[in-house]
């Protein structure tokens, strides 16, 4: 591993005055890292990094500050330089039913993907998703159970991480990477559509503005180590005469941290009409969206707020918004989405940057106003039969689940070669909301649980109104449902004192509405214990 003490890591040491604990890891440490993440190669780099030739050197045309990354390459002579033009069906996930669809950037560089609103979810799970929505759609919205997305828009549907497999092969040609350390830079792999035909009703959209208009982009400000890392990238790329680039100079994404071609990542307009249409639908017209901006304040710095205003009214008309001054008209008492579908309003934005009056006739900023909304990681969890999230420190947690604050728990399954989604050096993501954590997430009642990586199978895990395998067999039994919805509704009368769901709510029986609905007896409507 002596690879690793680079001049470039020991730059950094001193530059950033970082630990050097923090970035020196032993080889027993990257031994024992997942196939997702950064492990040692058992080959002699001595024997394997190789000086590119002055003839291929001279061929690439590289600029003054490209040349100075050349000692930090070695040439590979075993590996196959050329340039795949697929990355074949990674964009769909094991697992998943779809019509497969080919996403091609200007390079004509192409991953199979899930077509835009493809996805097959069965019968049993998508009757559970809508009586879960019913359910919540019935709650005051703080305490109100809504699945999200993390980084909903980063999503390789839309060629975000598009060409993560080519430049994963790279890694094998820069001196202080591991031969198999791994890259993905994208959050999700389903559509916007799909993520909402499996439940998710917070939606996350990480809007900047770069090359003339608001986008989708996952931009990270000023990472030097990344920013090392995709030069060298480039200039791999060049020295294999390969016409690809990772941008890093885009004006607001020093670098955009998805593996796309800075000018393809979607518009923010583009997005938020795929919002629109599937709101727009049918058999959608009882739904209601929160939409999370997560956006920086140098939109405001560079005077974009009012285009992001006139962007949002341009595609959702303001009666069908429900806006901070309606709030404060309603005296401040969040209604449950069943009473704004019914005046009309649709959908809700929420910006993670407070702009002020700029922004809030329309828009409500996160912090403070809407529902105490909290964003606390998922290791300051504790499950049942605490229930409750630590947000000061304190043991045991302080922060109940069901108590009226929203909390919105993201995790992040990103992977930088040997940085993890928070550029740390060598350190994992874990823990991870997935199949295994999310059952119990949900059935504490954490207001929105955020995974990235969304499927099917993933979207059954945060299901807690029916048991697996049920709801029921639409083929046999048509009563059954009707039979539970019944008993939930009596539940939710007893909770919020009948139709008048502003009233505070009862935790206690919210959560043992929660707990029984996902016990194993309540595979039919006459075996569910809802007893408060």
């Amino acid at each position: 591993m002596l690879a690793l003490r680079t001049p470039f890591l020991s730059a950094l040491f001193v530059f950033f005055s970082v630990q050097v604990s923090v970035i020196s890891v032993n080889c027993a440490r990257w031994n024992q890292r997942r196939t997702s993440s950064i492990a040692a190669t058992s080959e002699p780099l001595s024997k394997l990094c190789i000086p590119f030739s002055q003839e291929a050197v001279a061929s690439a045309n590289l600029t003054k500050a490209e040349e100075s990354i050349l000692p930090e390459l070695c040439y590979r002579p075993d590996l196959a330089p050329s340039l795949s033009g697929t990355e074949g069906d990674r964009g769909i996930p094991i697992g998943v039913e779809c019509t497969p669809f080919q996403w091609c950037d200007s390079y004509d560089h192409c991953t199979t993907v899930c077509e835009r609103g493809s996805v097959v979810v069965n019968p049993s799970l998508q009757k559970a998703i809508a009586t879960q929505l019913e359910l919540s759609r019935r709650l005051p919205l703080c305490y109100a159970s809504l699945i999200g997305t993390h980084n909903s828009g980063i999503s390789l549907a839309d060629g975000y991480g598009n060409l993560d497999l080519t430049y994963q092969h790279y890694f094998r040609w820069i001196s202080w990477l591991a031969s198999d350390a791994y890259l993905q830079t994208n959050n999700q792999y389903l559509s916007l559509t799909d993520q909402m035909n499996l439940g998710v009703r917070i939606v996350e959209l990480d809007t900047h503005f770069f090359d003339g208009d608001l986008r989708i982009a996952h931009c990270g400000g000023f990472h030097s180590a990344l920013d090392r890392l995709v030069t060298a990238l480039n200039v791999l790329a060049k020295l294999l005469h390969h016409p690809i680039q990772w941008d890093s100079e885009t004006i607001g994404c020093q670098p955009s941290l998805s593996s796309i071609p800075a000018a393809e990542q979607r518009t923010l307009l583009t997005a938020m009409q795929e919002l629109a249409d599937w709101l727009a639908m049918p058999q959608n017209q009882q739904e209601f969206l929160i939409v999370f901006f997560d956006d920086q304040m140098d939109l405001a710095a560079w005077d974009m707020v009012p285009a992001l205003l006139n962007l949002t009214l341009s595609v959702f008309p303001l009666e069908t918004i429900f806006t901070p001054p309606e709030l404060l008209l309603i005296g401040g008492i969040w209604p449950s989405m069943d009473e704004l579908v019914a005046r009309g309003k649709r959908v809700m934005f929420v910006s993670g940057a407070d702009y002020g009056l700029a922004m809030n006739t329309v828009i409500f900023t996160k912090d403070g106003t809407v529902c105490g909304w909290r964003e606390p990681p998922l290791r300051h969890f504790v499950g049942e039969p605490i229930c409750s999230v630590e947000t000061n420190g304190t043991f045991p947690a302080d922060g109940a689940t069901l108590s009226g604050e929203l909390y919105r728990v993201t995790t992040c399954e990103l992977q930088y070669g040997p940085m993890n989604c928070d550029f740390v050096w060598g350190a994992t993501n874990e823990p991870l909301l997935d199949e295994v954590s999310l059952p119990e997430v949900t059935r504490c009642g954490l207001n929105s649980p955020s995974p990235d990586s969304l499927t099917p199978e993933r979207a059954a895990a945060m299901i807690w109104t029916w048991a697996d395998g049920h709801p029921y067999n639409p083929y046999v039994d048509l009563s059954q449902p009707a039979q539970l919805w019944t008993m939930l509704q009596d539940v939710l009368r007893s909770s919020f004192g009948g139709a008048d769901t502003k009233v505070q709510a009862q935790p206690t029986a919210l959560l043992a509405l929660h707990a029984a609905a996902r016990q194993p007896a309540c595979q039919a409507a006459s075996g569910c214990n809802f007893a408060l």
